[in-house]
């Protein structure tokens, strides 16, 4: 019995050894750590005073190249390698300090991103969220989530990046870090936009930003979220837009280009010919953003045409269109590459499941020299170390599962919402042609100009039918299976119920489909004789309901 208890003594003795505090006690390192969120540039003069920090002990060298990477950081230093703060994650990633292990991550995180390498990014912040979850250290927990936000907003997952700002910013009202809030309201605002959030819910979260912005005294942050406002009042009020956009173009003189094309199309709208001749002639500039560019040739237009030129009008809506054609053509070619090259969360969450497999292997070391000494456990530290790890794989397989499962809906939204974007597109160049067709004056530049507006805005059978074929794949065939069960149905029938499943109003599929809404209204009710259903049942709940 009495070997027994000394056996069990120093097993417990050897584990709380080897899960000991390994902080720094060096008194510089922890004056730079104490002041380098309030003052990073005397935290960086601290830790450059200290000659060949390579040459400290492990734990202390650890401190230094965290400390001394946040503090380049907080300076935004042009950091050009994650080597430094490599050694402080290779240090505590076996340590006992997750605080500190999971700044480390987050650090790596954001480097890599710095340096363009978005996928060993998100890896790492992952990591750094995964640690970070055992620690009040809100502050940190909210920028590593904000981070995953940014990263899922570029690659156009707004839904994640929603889940991922949401949380980040719940993070920041528990720390009181109304600076960091303001961001997150920014964020969310523009991922309900590009969501198609009701227009309220998207200013109201961009007035908060607004608010904390200024409470903080954040110029820049305020004057992009005031510009923003602006473009998103671009249709719906002109002079609180052109007001709001002023405030960018004051602020920001190197997007002054962008800016001026708002200008100038608020202004011509505004019929304030001079100053939207002004600003168009900036924003025709050769540093000009391509949508911006749009912008300008329809301001052109509008100015041109209010002042009775309806030639050069004729002329600028050309360009306009075109332009936009070719912008919409690059758009489109961009989003659908990044459909079938969107960032993979479940790969993500296989490397991190491989970190963790990692750090547990070195704990698992640890146990293997308690092994030597207790050759009496090593049957059931075996066992349980199995155990573990086939729990860990059924868990890691779930995780996949869930995220394949995930990124397949997502990618079917995208895909459903770009189809419907082609398709108003078709409606938007339909309705402008109409209006400024009236404008031209001469026969022949007419006809000419019709022919060619028209061969891009009718939609031919041909280009139906691969519309249809394409809206009978988003939604799993189920379109082609209604067909086989109502064989009555025709294809023009089916023509409606896919335009339907895109959730299109019936205004824009009366457009597309060249019909009035009485029309409209009657092939519906055919529709509904032919499948036998009520004529007091609605068909797009109907049609909602049984396909989706």
């Amino acid at each position: 019995m009495n070997y027994l208890k000394f056996f069990w003594f120093v097993l417990l003795s050897i584990f709380l050894v080897s899960c000991q505090q390994q902080g720094t006690n060096n008194k510089t390192i922890l004056r730079a750590e104490n002041i380098v969120l309030a003052s990073p540039d005397s935290a960086y003069r601290l830790l450059t005073s200290i000659s060949h920090p390579e040459k400290l002990s492990a734990k202390d060298y650890a401190a230094w190249c965290l400390i001394y990477t946040e503090a380049e950081l907080k300076q935004l230093k042009k950091i050009q390698s994650d080597s430094v703060i490599m050694i402080s994650v290779k240090y505590y990633r076996t340590s006992n300090l997750p605080k500190q292990s999971g700044i480390a991550y987050y650090l790596l995180g954001h480097i890599q991103r710095t340096l363009g390498k978005k996928e060993e990014a998100m890896v790492a912040f992952k990591q750094a969220e995964y640690i970070l979850a055992k620690t009040d250290e809100y502050k940190f927990k909210g920028l590593v989530d904000y981070n995953i936000g940014d990263i899922c907003m570029e690659d156009e997952i707004y839904e994640f990046a929603l889940q991922y700002y949401k949380k980040s910013l719940n993070y920041f009202i528990l720390s009181k870090e109304k600076y960091f809030q303001a961001y997150d309201y920014r964020q969310i605002s523009e991922a309900y936009n590009q969501l198609d959030y009701p227009f309220d819910s998207v200013m109201y979260y961009s007035n908060l930003a607004l608010k904390f912005s200024k409470e903080k005294g954040d110029s820049i942050n305020y004057y992009i979220v005031l510009s923003r406002q602006g473009e998103l009042l671009f249709y719906r009020n002109y002079r609180l837009s052109n007001q709001d956009v002023h405030q960018g173009y004051r602020f920001f003189p190197d997007k002054r280009p962008y800016y001026a094309a708002f200008l100038s199309y608020t202004y011509s709208m505004m019929h304030q010919p001079d100053s939207a001749r002004y600003y168009l002639h900036i924003s025709l500039s050769n540093s000009a953003e391509p949508k911006s560019k749009v912008i300008s040739f329809l301001a052109g237009a509008y100015l041109e045409k209010n002042e009775g030129n309806h030639k050069l009008a004729s002329e600028y809506f050309e360009k306009a269109f075109l332009y936009r054609d070719t912008v919409f053509k690059k758009s489109m070619k961009d989003k659908l590459y990044k459909i079938d090259k969107q960032y993979d969360l479940t790969k993500t969450e296989e490397k991190n499941a491989s970190l963790k497999i990692e750090n547990r292997n070195n704990v698992i070391l640890i146990g293997l020299l308690i092994i030597l000494l207790l050759v009496g456990l090593i049957i059931s530290l075996i066992i349980y170390n199995n155990h573990e790890k086939k729990l860990k794989e059924l868990e890691t397989k779930k995780q996949i599962m869930e995220y394949e499962l995930k990124l397949k809906n997502t990618e079917n939204n995208q895909k459903r919402l770009l189809l419907l974007t082609k398709l108003q597109n078709r409606i938007e160049n339909t309705l402008r042609f109409n209006k400024f067709k009236m404008g031209i004056l001469s026969k022949e530049k007419k006809d000419s100009f019709l022919d060619e507006i028209t061969k891009q805005s009718i939609i031919t059978e041909v280009e139906w039918k691969n519309y249809t074929d394409e809206v009978d794949n988003i939604f799993d065939l189920r379109i082609s299976k209604l067909k086989e069960t109502y064989q009555q149905l025709t294809y023009p029938d089916i023509k409606v119920i896919s335009l339907i499943c895109l959730k299109m109003d019936i205004s824009d599929c009366c457009s597309l489909l060249n019909m009035t809404k009485n029309t409209m209204y009657h092939r519906r009710n055919i529709i509904k004789e032919r499948i036998g259903i009520n004529k007091d049942i609605d068909l797009v709940d109907w049609v909602n309901q049984t396909i989706e």
